[in-house]
């Protein structure tokens, strides 16, 4: 009979595999997907503060940026506090009991997160500070998320990576470094969005709930999560009978909490959804259904800029432009992925068709290049033109490359208190 015992070891004799596996255990965590995607992330924001503290100053200011207060001065994080943050700022600080009726139209998710964030550091953290924590930790997140989620659409390590280079390299990526809320609402989107391609519908839908308190185009990621749980089940109409079908209205408990907050602080629940009414500012944002009316006006609008009838001002490029040609970059993205991958594409072309719709309900398309930042549709798309065509692969990279310098050029006008978004 053959022995398997282990031979003793002599004193002093050192167990090498072993202390090696051990070391190796020890270390693994480094290169892992959390801490690999934290140094990029980490670096991209030292890269935009570095390009803020070098050029900010240099150059002329709009009225975006504060005249006094907070933001006012230079510092290496009051580039971040521009246009919107402001609002984000007073919330932060004193909710919803200020005069300025348009701050309720921005929800309380990331100035409560920020709030936090002082509270937990005693108040030694400043509201710059901790928004900076606030949004760094969730771009992190969500650039983590947006790599698992490529993983179920490729193969190999080289084309998730390219997806979340997309998602950073975007038009407007920089409002995730900034004092906005974008960098939230894309990590809790993306993480519900990969907790329903694991099919953990617990977990999908405890993220779904505060994501419908961050920002009312949630609904669009509750849709997209739904196609993906019934996908799930074969699209078959008998699947809708699981129970987990519930987590999908139980998602807007989030906006419940909203309106009930909106109700104690300003007596109106609906506040937020009142806000903008009677603030010239404002005044062109009015409800419309008929995007696609919408869509045709603005298509002429760029039509005729980018052809010379009409001068090129700086609002109709940030405004009208730019913001179509993210929509018709959207549409095209969201056919080919329907078309490429067929019903496992589906959830996600849906999504992007959907968020065409939503995005122009307001008879305008000023701000939604940067809306666009959580169309992952979009980044899976380019990815995918490139993996599956092998001779234009470099022409993803270019396409990278173009739009970082088109990041580059708006976040210039950002920092320097200009019209951006």
């Amino acid at each position: 009979m053959t022995s398997t015992a282990v031979p003793p070891q002599t004193t002093g004799e050192v167990a090498p595999e072993r202390s090696e596996a051990a070391r190796h255990d020890r270390w693994a965590w480094v290169n892992g997907d959390f801490a690999r995607v934290f140094a990029i992330v980490l670096a991209w924001n030292v890269v935009l503060i570095a390009v803020a503290w070098l050029f900010g100053s240099s150059g002329p200011t709009s009225e975006g940026l504060p005249k006094t207060g907070i933001g006012s001065t230079l510092s290496l994080l009051s580039h971040t506090y521009r246009w919107d943050a402001g609002d984000y700022g007073e919330i932060a600080r004193h909710a919803y009991t200020g005069d300025y009726v348009p701050t309720r139209a921005f929800y309380p998710v990331f100035p409560i997160l920020v709030w936090l964030v002082q509270t937990v550091s005693f108040g030694t953290l400043g509201l710059l500070v901790a928004g900076f924590v606030v949004n760094l930790a969730a771009t992190w997140l969500a650039a983590v998320a947006l790599l698992k989620i490529a993983r179920h659409f490729f193969d190999g390590e080289r084309a998730p990576w390219l997806v979340v280079a997309a998602f950073l390299t975007a038009p407007a990526a920089f409002f995730l470094h900034s004092f906005y809320s974008e960098a939230v609402f894309c990590a809790l989107g993306f993480w519900a969005y990969l907790f329903a391609l694991r099919r953990q519908w617990l977990w999908m839908g405890l993220t779904l709930i505060p994501l419908t308190a961050s920002r009312v185009t949630a609904v669009l990621f509750v849709g997209l999560c739904f196609l993906e749980f019934w996908r799930s089940e074969g699209w078959k109409p008998r699947g809708l009978l699981s129970w987990h079908l519930l987590w999908f209205p139980a998602a807007f408990l989030g906006l419940g909490g909203v309106m009930l907050y909106m109700k104690l602080q300003t007596g109106d629940a609906l506040a937020s959804f009142h806000a903008l009414d009677g603030a010239k500012s404002w005044a062109y944002h009015k409800f419309a259904p008929n995007f696609l009316a919408t869509l045709w006006d603005e298509a002429k609008i760029t039509g005729h800029a980018l052809l010379g009838d009409t001068p090129m001002s700086e609002w109709t490029l940030m405004s009208h432009v730019l913001p179509m040609i993210g929509l018709g970059l959207l549409f095209a993205s969201s056919v080919y992925v329907l078309v490429a991958l067929r019903s496992k594409g589906v959830p996600l072309a849906l999504f992007g068709f959907a968020s065409i719709a939503l995005l122009t309900v307001n008879s305008n398309v000023v701000s939604v290049h940067r809306y666009l930042l959580p169309c992952l549709v979009m980044y899976v798309a380019l990815v995918l033109f490139g993996e599956r065509r092998p001779r234009l692969r470099g022409a993803v990279h270019v396409v990278l490359y173009a739009n970082a310098l088109i990041c580059a050029a708006i976040y210039l006008r950002f920092i320097t208190g200009f019209w951006a978004g």
